[in-house]
């Protein structure tokens, strides 16, 4: 008796809380952007193939959340909070090694930061300074 009250106990929790997060997910983000990529990109443990895709984050200090068109999660990437490169546009930073690139950071100053998905280190770093390839993609915020 007293374990089906408890498996009855732990259900009701289990719908309260997930009402309560799906109503949250349907307020929408705090802070949202829109890129296009031309290109497949490795960002964090996802692979993400060329198209429009979205940026959402509920809490500045919270994962960003990576929309592909159709609306369905590809990544939830969490990076390091920098300073903004300022001066620069709102991006993202991606490298080129062969045919793979990388998202690198994305750059917000309008959001006051910047976040680090993958450091460089002092090889990748060097060689940036001689040039390597990197490449920008533009990032359209929406902020409420």
């Amino acid at each position: 008796m007293k374990k089906s009250v408890c498996l009855a106990r732990r259900f009701a929790l289990a719908v309260v809380l997930g009402g309560l997060f799906a109503g949250a997910a349907q307020a929408g983000a705090y802070y949202s952007g829109k890129f296009t990529l031309p290109y497949e990109v490795r960002w964090g443990g996802a692979v993400l193939p060329a198209g429009e895709y979205s940026l959402a984050m509920d809490s500045i200090r919270g994962p960003l959340n990576v929309i592909d068109a159709s609306g369905r999660i590809r990544a939830l990437v969490s990076g390091f909070a920098d300073y903004p490169t300022n001066g620069q546009p709102t991006s993202l930073l991606v490298t080129r090694d062969g045919a793979q690139r990388t998202v690198r950071s994305f750059n917000c100053p309008a959001w006051g930061h910047k976040f680090i998905y993958k450091p460089f280190t002092r090889a990748e770093r060097d060689l940036l300074a001689n040039g390597e390839r990197v490449e920008t993609v533009a990032v359209r915020m929406a902020s409420r």
